[in-house]
């Protein structure tokens, strides 16, 4: 038998405690009721209150209600609370069912003309450079199947030794950012690379033209830190062809 414990309702309440209600619990019939149960068992029988070994009305009434007070009235119209949630069920168990759906079969086909160097399953490794503020580190890029997947130092590299850091390992994904543009653009437009060849080509001969302040006086070049030798012949180039022009950094 578990312990019961009986709270003396002659005791005082605690300081700012609302004053408990009148037990329904008829506690000489409960003692009668209770040797009877200890005379006529052979084991032990545990209650988890004296309310549910009195089985008093207001007991059954909360073990029929599951939830607490007003939760089991629905107003939902003609739609009980217990319908309700047998069609929320039906609901997720059908959106789960759309998920299983069975892909279309589709073919591997291997390489008819196998590219060099290339073995299903093995990575390839590229050196190449990573700009940081303009200057560019060593880095070791792993493809798969033509695909980046991981950048690491060039251990080769006299600036990286083999090295790199959280700038590096992030680049990778640059490749991947659904916000890189993959075409140009004009105006927030698609555009090609011959319109903005063409109409690039017709702002630079109009500033060649021009005689006040040399020519390509009105072209302004702006760049971070270059350290790429090619790019700052190129930058060069330019400057030479037009006179007037300024590169800013």
């Amino acid at each position: 038998m578990s312990r019961l414990k009986v709270l003396n309702p002659s005791a005082p309440a605690a300081a700012g405690a609302a004053p408990a209600a009148p037990s329904t619990v008829d506690y000489a019939a409960l003692r009668q009721r209770l040797a009877g149960k200890l005379a006529g068992t052979s084991g032990r029988e545990l209650w988890r209150s004296l309310e549910e070994l009195s089985d008093t009305p207001e007991f059954v009434e909360m073990l029929h209600r599951e939830f607490p007070r007003q939760a089991s009235e629905w107003k939902g119209g003609d739609v009980s609370r217990r319908r309700f949630l047998q069609l929320s069920a039906a609901s997720l168990a059908l959106g789960g069912l759309a998920g299983c759906v069975r892909q279309p079969a589709e073919r591997i086909v291997p390489y008819v003309d196998m590219p060099e160097g290339v073995v299903p399953g093995k990575p390839l490794f590229f050196a190449s450079t990573h700009t940081l503020a303009g200057y560019g580190r060593g880095v070791l890029v792993e493809s798969h199947l033509g695909r980046p997947t991981k950048v690491e130092g060039n251990p080769e590299h006299p600036a990286s030794l083999g090295a790199t850091d959280a700038f590096a390992q992030a680049s990778v994904l640059d490749l991947y950012d659904p916000h890189r543009l993959d075409t140009v653009r004009r105006l927030g437009r698609v555009s090609t690379w011959d319109a903005f060849t063409a109409e690039l080509s017709a702002r630079m001969n109009a500033q060649r033209a021009l005689a006040a302040g040399g020519a390509g006086s009105g072209v302004r070049v702006l760049t971070g830190a270059v350290s790429s030798p090619t790019l700052v012949a190129a930058i060069e180039r330019l400057l030479a062809a037009n006179p007037g022009a300024r590169w800013h950094v």
